[in-house]
């Protein structure tokens, strides 16, 4: 994965958390170089396609109230993948991590790690609730309609009861 995407998708990641619109970031960072960020630039820079300077990273770690190494963090604190660091360049996610996550800042790493699963776990729950509410739709759905068919049923006479049996039996046959 690119190293700018890796910060990107971090950047996205807490300034969601923290509420901030695209704008509202890009407005924020400029309090921090000078100069504000369109919505595009920070679209660009969340999704990997910016590269970023020594002040862009310590303007963002300002606004978003996150370490700089924080920025670096890989979303997938457990891959085995590689970085890519430019044309070329690139390093193996444990090197990596090590460099990010030095050993001098063991407790800030160990908190990274656990908010990262935190976060992954957050989201699955998130996931599961929509389809639940998708799949309680649904079963509502197929209530109303049993309620609706017992409403007929009722109304139906034996005969007519008889009537539909036999060709819903019918149906079943020419089916196999």
């Amino acid at each position: 994965m690119q190293i700018e995407k890796v910060i990107g998708g971090n950047m996205r990641r807490i300034r969601e958390q923290r509420g901030l619109s695209q704008t509202d970031l890009g407005t924020a960072v400029g309090q921090h170089i000078g100069r504000s960020w369109s919505r595009q630039a920070v679209s660009a820079a969340e999704q990997g396609r910016r590269s970023f300077t020594a002040s862009d990273l310590l303007a963002l770690s300002l606004t978003l109230d996150v370490s700089v190494p924080e920025l670096f963090f890989l979303a997938d604190w457990r891959s085995e993948g590689r970085v890519q660091l430019g044309e070329g360049a690139e390093i193996g996610a444990d090197a990596y991590r090590e460099r990010i996550l030095h050993e001098l800042d063991a407790a800030n790493s160990a908190q990274l790690m656990v908010k990262a699963d935190v976060q992954e776990l957050g989201a699955a729950v998130i996931k599961m609730r929509e389809q639940h509410a998708k799949a309680g739709a649904a079963l509502a759905g197929l209530e109303a309609g049993l309620v609706y068919a017992a409403k007929v049923a009722q109304l139906m006479s034996d005969a007519e009861a008889a009537a539909l049996t036999s060709e819903i039996e019918r149906l079943d046959g020419d089916g196999q």
